[in-house]
């Protein structure tokens, strides 16, 4: 299969303030934690950038845990990784490819209009040109271990950590930056500002179409009031 044309990341919020502050140079990172914790709709994850994780707070239902024949007693929070890649601090975008064909149209339209909900419909656009660039600003704001790349998904549990979640977040097509390492049970951001800001390399609340050369037809629109598709057939 020939590779994906990639247009550039999106990043959608509720605040537009948010979206602002993004732009002004404010790099904002949760922690896995965060999301573990979170019970909204498509932004919580129970297992985020782990195996397993158990928590008594959540009411989960008990694990136990032996260490050369012992059972540990009075366990509040076990978090199991399967990966070398520990707990780090996240940052989250949406990857925009260009669609091939209906299928794939219709598929990218419906899958941003259920991050679009569980989001919001301010967006940032990063074009892919700037990727590079944009990468290199966040890398220079400190020096700990830096990740950053395309999520992938799996059925199997072992697989996940801070690059894979499970399947049925795939409809996020996640590009993440990991940055640094945060404690498990953590849940204090990261936030970190590059001075100049990326007010060169962002667009606000772009209008993004795909349309046809000869006709003018517009088969695809995002924008900050609306996300359709029309597909050529």
């Amino acid at each position: 299969m020939s590779k994906p044309k990639f247009i550039g990341l999106a990043k959608f919020f509720r605040e537009e303030s948010f979206l602002d502050f993004l732009i002004d140079g404010v790099f904002h990172c949760n922690t896995p934690e965060k999301y573990r914790l979170d019970g909204s709709e498509g932004i919580g994850d129970l297992h985020e950038s782990c195996m397993h994780a158990y928590r008594a707070a959540r009411g989960d239902k008990p694990v136990v845990l032996q260490i050369n024949g012992k059972e540990l007693e009075g366990l509040t929070a076990v978090t199991t990784h399967m990966n070398k890649l520990k707990d780090m601090w996240l940052h989250c975008w949406f990857a925009l490819d260009f669609p091939e064909n209906d299928e794939q149209l219709l598929a990218l339209t419906e899958d941003l209009k259920r991050v679009r909900s569980e989001f919001g419909e301010n967006f940032a656009f990063l074009p892919s040109a700037h990727l590079g660039e944009f990468t290199n600003r966040v890398k220079s704001l400190q020096d700990g271990q830096f990740e950053r790349g395309r999520v992938s998904y799996s059925e199997n549990r072992e697989d996940w950590s801070v690059g894979c979640k499970a399947e049925p977040y795939a409809y996020q097509r996640e590009y993440r930056f990991g940055l640094g390492q945060c404690g498990h049970t953590s849940i204090e951001p990261l936030v970190l500002r590059y001075e100049h800001g990326f007010a060169d390399l962002l667009q606000k609340n772009p209008h993004i179409k795909i349309s046809d050369k000869e006709s003018g037809a517009v088969w695809f629109k995002l924008s900050k009031d609306e996300c359709y598709c029309r597909p050529d057939s």
